[in-house]
């Protein structure tokens, strides 16, 4: 195998360390980033009333549709 083939493969094989690295901490990331997320969303809030609404829903639609 010639020089310059092995300096590609080595090449190649930093780059895929690279971009798994890369991966794994942009994984993490999302982990904090929902973790953040679900301490500031707290607990749900219950339903106190609960009824059935026949037709659009009022001042969401244009006048005449």
């Amino acid at each position: 195998m010639s020089v310059a083939e092995k300096q590609r493969i080595a090449s190649l094989g930093g780059k895929a360390r690279r971009q798994s690295l890369q991966a794994a901490r942009r994984i993490a990331d999302n982990f904090r980033y929902a973790a953040v997320l679900g301490d500031l969303r707290g607990q749900p809030t219950a339903v106190r009333h609960l009824r059935t609404f026949a037709g659009p829903l009022p001042g969401i639609y244009p006048a005449g549709s």
